[in-house]
């Protein structure tokens, strides 16, 4: 290939790069969230308040989901731009679980060079870094954990929700039944396991099966307040890897389109801690059960 052609290669690459960071409408996303969230704080019909739960927290996955995507994208060559935005689910895990299941340098560089320069302020920086790390490994570990619920939603509705209160005790030998927390909605879902697989062993050996097709129902309970929050969380996020983008690209970006998260109530926040996640197998199928 000559070097015209490369020239014009490369420059069609960046004006594809720039042209998806442009018209990327993350605050429409927001606007959805919004919608749902205060729909859900207004009806009285208990059916449609289960819908509302339902399309929340799948939002928030999918949101997650487009938040990943975009941080590896922003990491590679331009001439693999186009190709990162279809990177495989496979590909995805495994970029999160080496930069940021865990602290890494990756993941301060992201925060520190990408998302905190383009904010452009040095105010509460060591707050403003554990908050941003803190929520960070969260929104990894519901990804990580519920990417199954996804699926259930998007292949064959395997998957119900009910905004209603309940509590997860403990109770010991001698009977007493200790608090553990409360959550106001739960979601029921169910996914498919293949304990032959090597990945799959451990758990599989977990519920006491050997061999076969296990599925699984799970069930997810946790406070809306937190999952909206920690929706607009990545939203925020969002909107600094676009600003970051365009600025790569010599683009002015207005202060309304870079994002700052913060929460005022520390206080009112820690109240919705209180997510948990239990899984069981339903039935096997192809294969035997190791317990008698």
């Amino acid at each position: 290939m000559n070097n015209v052609k490369v020239s014009k290669l490369n420059s069609d690459l960046n004006n594809f790069k720039l042209s998806h960071y442009k018209n990327a409408d993350f605050d429409g996303l927001i606007d959805k969230l919004k919608k749902l969230y205060f729909n859900l704080k207004r009806l009285k019909d208990q059916k449609k308040k289960d819908r509302v739960v339902l399309d929340l927290y799948t939002l928030y996955i999918q949101i997650i989901e487009l938040f990943f995507t975009n941080t590896y994208a922003l990491r590679v060559p331009v001439d693999h731009f186009p190709s990162a935005l279809f990177i495989s689910n496979n590909n995805l895990h495994k970029f999160i679980e080496d930069n940021f299941v865990k602290t890494t340098d990756y993941s301060v560089s992201f925060l520190t060079k990408i998302i905190f320069v383009v904010s452009k302020t040095d105010e509460d920086i060591k707050d403003r870094y554990g908050l941003y790390s803190n929520l960070l490994h969260e929104v990894v570990n519901d990804y990580l954990a519920e990417f199954d619920l996804l699926n259930a939603y998007k292949h064959g509705y395997r998957i119900n929700a009910k905004h209603d209160k309940s509590t997860l005790s403990l109770i010991t030998n001698s009977g007493q039944s200790i608090k553990l927390g409360e959550s106001d909605s739960t979601i029921v879902y169910f996914s498919k396991l293949n304990a032959d697989l090597n990945e799959n062993k451990k758990e599989a050996v977990g519920f006491g099966i050997s061999s076969g097709q296990v599925v699984i129902e799970h069930t997810l309970s946790f406070k809306v307040d937190r999952v909206f929050g920690k929706a607009l969380f990545v939203c925020s996020l969002l909107n600094n890897i676009r600003a970051a983008a365009l600025l790569q690209n010599k683009q002015k970006i207005k202060g309304k389109k870079v994002s700052y998260f913060s929460i005022t109530d520390r206080k009112d926040w820690s109240k919705t801690f209180g997510e948990s996640h239990f899984k069981k197998p339903v039935f096997v199928f192809n294969g035997s059960n190791n317990k008698k």
